[in-house]
């Protein structure tokens, strides 16, 4: 039998997640590359195969996820998908034997990512 899987959003990046619906209703123009547009689709995408398979993400490995990250997420089992653009959307899963939460924590760009999770340039 295959799990329920339900996908939910953090308070904080639901509402980074209605803003950007907004800006894409509104017609508004980003200020540089991904577009409004192409951000949204991307997130919807990942959203879409989260609920297919809640593993869809990569793990992020425990010893690049910091206490302050820790403590922001309340938890250190978070999952990172690529998104366009350099971006990436972050969540982790909660759940028990019938139905699997998928909790969306965060979407940012890649300089954000990079220094919540202690990644350097090469």
């Amino acid at each position: 039998m295959d799990k329920l899987v339900e996908v939910r959003f953090d308070e904080e990046a639901y509402k980074d997640y209605k803003e950007l619906q907004n800006s894409v209703e509104k017609g508004k123009k980003a200020k540089k590359n991904p577009t409004y547009e192409q951000l949204l689709s991307s997130v919807n995408n990942a959203i879409k195969n989260i609920k297919l398979d809640y593993k869809y993400g990569d793990l992020i490995p425990r010893k690049f996820i910091s206490k302050a990250t820790k403590t922001k997420y309340e938890t250190d089992r978070i999952f990172r998908v690529e998104l366009v653009g350099y971006w990436r959307l972050l969540y982790t899963i909660e759940g028990h034997e019938a139905k699997i939460i998928a909790l969306i924590l965060d979407y940012m760009d890649h300089a954000n990512y990079n220094k919540r999770f202690g990644y350097k340039k090469k």
